[in-house]
């Protein structure tokens, strides 16, 4: 049976927070023993060592409460310790601000915020977490901004594909390295049934090239509502476009499709760390 055995004597409970506050964070089940303190009162000597409070854990645990106990211990008693530079303020923000930090500089936080007696007063937690909420603010509007202006470039891929296609059509020297090569792979494929068997396919071509380019245009209205699917998919599909530019060895059209899918790919990146964080709010 896996009981609870004695693992360390402390004068007073204030004494024991430190640990009780590691083994909560750690999620491991401890008791605390202050019998002695409660019936010992009438004795004239009291020696801690040999009364105050015991903190007891299971058997199984002690080992790993060993190591947590001896890395948190060691952490915390270098005072040189980049949390013992923070201010006051500071340390008190991570106390009522928990989110961001680890659970070693939380539970340190708390360790140097009795240590330093510090008593936030209800207006400077308030203001603490507005001034969070604001730099909350600021970082959401900046991730919306990055989502948009990444997300723009599926318009102007449709747009200048559509350009494309249309200075074929009328045969004007015109071309726009941003727009899609998958639409001059289709004519150039349509071109080759007529020219073999003399079926005259441009037409369909020309149709499925404006289809491409309005694929885009769909995955712009999508993708700037931040639906994460249809954005993946037009990141995709752009890569795929990328790759036949290399086939044509169009190095300049190539460079340029890997510019644009840089951005491409850092908005998606911007808007899956936005979606984590609002799951993690919730």
């Amino acid at each position: 049976m896996d009981e609870f055995i004695e693992y360390q004597r402390f004068a007073t409970l204030d004494d024991a927070s430190f640990l009780i506050d590691l083994l909560d964070a750690n999620q491991i089940p401890f008791k605390i023993d202050d019998s002695a303190t409660r019936f010992d009162l009438a004795a004239t000597t009291i020696n801690p060592l040999e009364g105050g409070i015991v903190l007891q854990i299971r058997q199984s645990n002690k080992e790993r409460v060993d190591q947590i106990n001896f890395k948190t211990t060691e952490t915390s008693s270098i005072n040189d310790h980049y949390m013992y530079s923070l201010s006051d303020n500071d340390i008190i923000d991570v106390v009522v601000n928990p989110d961001g930090w680890t659970e070693e500089e939380l539970i340190l936080a708390k360790e140097i915020s009795k240590q330093r007696n510090l008593k936030p007063t209800a207006e400077l937690i308030k203001s603490l977490r507005k001034d969070k909420e604001v730099v909350n603010t600021i970082d959401e509007t900046r991730q919306n901004n990055i989502i948009k202006n990444s997300s723009s470039w599926f318009l102007w891929i449709a747009i200048l594909s559509s350009c494309n296609i249309i200075a074929f059509i009328f045969h004007q020297n015109l071309h726009f390295i941003a727009g899609l090569g998958i639409n001059y792979a289709i004519l150039g494929i349509m071109d080759g049934i007529r020219r073999a068997s003399g079926i005259n396919l441009m037409p369909l071509g020309f149709f499925l090239t404006f289809v491409f380019s309005g694929l885009f245009l769909w995955i712009w209205t999508k993708s700037k509502k931040e639906n994460q699917k249809i954005f993946l998919t037009g990141l995709i599909i752009y890569g795929i476009d990328t790759i036949l530019f290399i086939y044509s060895k169009e190095w300049f059209s190539v460079a340029f499709h890997i510019f644009v899918f840089w951005l491409l790919f850092v908005g998606y990146r911007t808007l899956l760390t936005k979606k984590k964080n609002e799951n993690k709010e919730e």
